[in-house]
């Protein structure tokens, strides 16, 4: 047991370390709003955006492969959409020669681009043991070392952004970083996008 817990604890803290939407939106909160208890919400929010996903998909997702593969098209091509949405506004939220007066990304952004993020279908399909999310016994501690994992990941890229923030010049932790991440999530979404393509013409 402590074997298997220990691997999940790993494949979890590795796939939450991989940059991606999240973490890229993470990043841009360290570099706009630092590390304090204020920008602690955000990880709240990609915390409870990941269990409410992955819950979903745990407890769904034989049922709509078999019955409704329709509705995982769907939902991933929703998900698609929304990082471009993401994407572009970061890019267009930074003034040229106004350092500093970026939109900058809301919790309920960051919620939703964590929602659609397909590290929960991952974590659901090849991270949590069968029967996880059949049984309040298997779920609960599951939830627990997600728990465990999730938050101190969040905090380290928060805490790189606040880090950028503070010993890069102005214009390149605003404007450069910035649309950098936009770049980042943009070519995800674009793979992503490519993925959903190939599942429809070769299904």
């Amino acid at each position: 047991m402590d074997d298997l817990m220990s691997y999940i604890a790993l494949s979890l803290m590795t796939v939450l370390l991989v940059p991606g939407p999240t973490n890229s939106l993470l990043l841009q909160t360290g570099i706009k709003r630092g590390l304090n208890a204020r920008s602690m919400r955000y990880v709240v929010a990609e915390w409870l955006a990941y269990v409410i996903q992955m819950t979903m998909w745990g407890v769904s997702i034989d049922l709509l492969m078999t019955e409704h593969s329709w509705v995982v098209i769907a939902t991933k091509f929703f998900a698609v959409c929304f990082l471009f949405y993401i994407s572009l506004k970061l890019w267009f939220s930074v003034k040229d020669h106004l350092p500093g007066n970026s939109a900058g990304i809301s919790v309920p952004d960051l919620f939703v681009a964590t929602l659609t993020n397909p590290k929960g279908l991952f974590f659901v399909s090849f991270v949590a043991p069968p029967g996880t999310f059949l049984s309040l016994s298997n779920y609960l501690p599951f939830m627990m070392l997600f728990t465990a994992v999730i938050f101190p990941v969040g905090l380290a890229w928060i805490a790189i952004g606040a880090f950028c923030g503070r010993k890069l010049h102005t214009i390149v932790s605003g404007r450069f970083l910035s649309r950098a991440i936009s770049l980042v999530i943009g070519l995800f979404a674009c793979g992503m996008l490519f993925n959903i393509a190939s599942q429809v013409v070769f299904a």
